[in-house]
């Protein structure tokens, strides 16, 4: 009886092993897979922080321009602002010039009427 029972515990056993060897083959294919989708979005990471940084870099670079030239633009139009002040105060120096030289010809022009008369 013992070696039928031995029999049949070497036959479990080994559909057990068969089974388990089944499995083992499944789990590691599925790890291989799994390996793979990890690599692939590894990769992908990879990728997008290198264009990330890149893009970081090229919108530093328009942000370094934008602010010098806002600088510049700035400071002309600061520039631009004091010549058009002093203009302005030039202009009415001006008018005020004109307007003194048109009394003193008015003056002038009514002291010799007076001495005509």
């Amino acid at each position: 009886v013992s070696k039928n029972e031995l029999d049949w515990f070497n036959q479990d056993l080994e559909i057990k092993v068969k089974k388990w060897q089944q499995e083992k083959k499944e789990k590691q294919k599925n790890l291989k897979a799994l390996r793979n989708t990890v690599k692939k979005h590894t990769d992908t990471n990879d990728r997008y922080l290198k264009t990330i940084d890149e893009k970081e870099k090229q919108y530093n670079v328009s942000l370094n321009t934008y602010l010098d030239t806002s600088n510049k633009l700035a400071d002309e139009k600061v520039k631009l602002e004091d010549l058009i002040k002093k203009s302005q105060d030039d202009c009415q120096e001006c008018v005020k010039r004109a307007v003194e030289a048109e009394i003193s010809v008015l003056r002038n022009w009514k002291e010799t009427e007076v001495c005509k008369l």
